[in-house]
């Protein structure tokens, strides 16, 4: 992921800071990615249902205080170099979700070697771009991508929807796969539940909806080849109103 980072191309995370400002763009290239523990605990679920890979491990329940914990704390982090440490909790949701996960999974056909996370980079109006979709693959015959979200509240997930952009994201990826592959893409939601029983459900952008965002996507892109020409300058606006939507 750290070397995907560092190859050329504006990716959608970096569209949605473009979006609330050029500046804030521009900003945020030189500030370094610190994940949050939730997004930690999303990338563990990723890549335990996605390829059951393991990449965390459970600490032991020492007293960190005192000499002999410390001495058990330091060889379990020892033995553990690369994995993220997390509690017996953490696992059981991460497990949970899983769980949750597998009969939805066993409907999309893909290789785990080499179909998962793969870097794509494209051109888009003139506009170097790229991307890592979770899944390319098939779903009911169909060529597509899958993205796995989790959230801890799924009767929630429309307004994540639109807050955290995911139709800007499905439409982006979308595209990309087509222009490089030619073919008709479709885009899928796995979304799952962090909280128990870990309810889980396929959802799918509607046309509309992925119409929608490709014209948003196109009228930033037009804005973000004129601040690559004449600088990201601009913040926010400095008054504005709110209205009922």
């Amino acid at each position: 992921m750290q070397q995907y980072r560092q190859f050329e191309g504006l990716s959608k995370h970096e569209l949605d800071k473009f979006s609330i400002a050029p500046s804030y763009y521009e900003w945020s290239l030189s500030q370094e990615f610190k994940p949050s523990r939730s997004m930690e605990m999303g990338t563990l679920v990723h890549s335990l249902v996605l390829e059951d890979r393991v990449d965390y491990a459970v600490g032991p329940a020492v007293d960190r205080r005192t000499t002999a914990g410390k001495a058990e704390w330091a060889e379990f982090c020892a033995n553990n170099i690369g994995k993220t440490i997390i509690t017996k909790d953490e696992e059981s949701t991460i497990i949970g979700c899983q769980e949750a996960c597998r009969p939805f999974i066993k409907q999309f056909f893909y290789d785990k070697e080499n179909d998962v996370e793969c870097s794509m980079f494209w051109e888009r109006d003139g506009v170097a771009c790229k991307g890592r979709p979770d899944i390319v693959g098939h779903f009911n015959g169909n060529y597509c991508i899958i993205d796995l979200k989790t959230t801890n509240d799924i009767l929630s997930f429309d307004r994540s929807f639109w807050n955290f952009r995911y139709h800007i994201q499905a439409a982006w990826y979308r595209r990309g796969l087509e222009i490089i592959t030619q073919k008709n893409v479709e885009f899928y939601f796995l979304v799952v539940d962090t909280n128990a029983p870990h309810l889980c459900q396929i959802v799918s952008p509607s046309a509309r909806v992925l119409a929608g965002a490709d014209i948003l996507i196109d009228r930033e892109l037009e804005k973000f080849k004129h601040c690559q020409q004449h600088g990201f300058e601009g913040g926010l606006e400095s008054v504005r109103s709110i209205d009922i939507k």
